[in-house]
């Protein structure tokens, strides 16, 4: 099961540059799509969904520092959308052609250096730090 996120629940939505806050994630399973609405509002509950649903891949633009953490503690691999405008079926297609890109360490520490430029997290953050 791969899952990624979307700006909208339309068939073949743009994939959202957001992480835990966007709007839905799309789930497919090699054969269907289904498209729910994120119950949270940050990526590392995010992450507990994912495994609860039997998530093996996700796809993303960019993501923070605390749900990367969390997913490096599962066997779900992280792979990258790029920067491009992409869509679901692009996505599905680049899945099953297994033309994704795998985030290695590197990479993902620069999207997660943009990830937290890009907008400060406040106070309510903090209590994720817990483990």
């Amino acid at each position: 099961m791969i899952t990624f996120p979307v700006k909208t629940k339309k068939e073949n939505a743009t994939v959202s540059p957001l992480f835990g806050k966007a709007k839905y994630f799309a789930f497919y399973d090699g054969e269907s799509l289904q498209i729910e609405a994120n119950p949270f509002d940050n990526g590392s509950s995010l992450i507990d969904w994912f495994k609860e649903k039997g998530v093996d891949d996700i796809v993303i633009k960019e993501m923070g520092t605390n749900p990367y953490k969390k997913l490096k503690n599962t066997n779900i691999d992280i792979y990258y959308a790029g920067d491009e405008k992409i869509t679901t079926n692009e996505i599905i297609e680049s899945y099953n052609n297994k033309t994704l890109k795998i985030l290695d360490a590197s990479k993902m520490s620069e999207i997660i250096k943009k990830h937290e430029g890009s907008h400060s997290h406040g106070d309510h953050d903090h209590k994720d730090h817990h483990h």
